[in-house]
């Protein structure tokens, strides 16, 4: 008996650890396959001279499409979503990021504490509109 509460202690212990090592990992993935996105729109914008690149949530533009991985894009984000470009909205000339992620808000916010400056509403990550995180190219 004495085994089994000691067994049930350490999976108690190990379980938010485990949670945690998931949840950072999900939120290193999601920067680098942004990072690897907005790296192949600015080649596509430099070679192609034609930043308008956005078709739609979800949507791949043709252009685009010959320079990143566009399984990786039609797959979706790992933090749920859609993949998107932005150009000329939303106060932003350039943009890209994840429409509508089903991840929590504080998640976000861990996201951009990481890999940017801890506030959505300045910095290159972020929230734009509706439902919107982006990295932002070009002002």
């Amino acid at each position: 008996m004495i085994v089994v509460v000691i067994i049930g202690l350490l999976a108690a212990m190990a379980i938010p650890a485990f949670q945690k090592i998931k949840v950072s990992s999900e939120n290193s993935r999601f920067m680098n396959d942004l990072r690897t996105f907005k790296d192949a729109l600015l080649v596509c914008v430099m070679e192609t001279g034609v930043m308008d690149q956005g078709s739609g949530s979800g949507t791949l533009a043709p252009d685009l499409a010959e320079y990143l991985n566009s399984g990786l894009w039609l797959e979706g984000p790992n933090i749920g979503g859609q993949w998107d470009v932005e150009y000329a909205k939303s106060g932003v000339t350039l943009g890209i990021g994840v429409h509508n992620p089903t991840i929590p808000a504080e998640q976000i916010l861990a996201i951009d504490e990481s890999f940017d400056d801890g506030d959505v509403n300045t910095g290159k990550m972020r929230y734009i509109a509706g439902g919107r995180y982006y990295w932002v190219v070009e002002e």
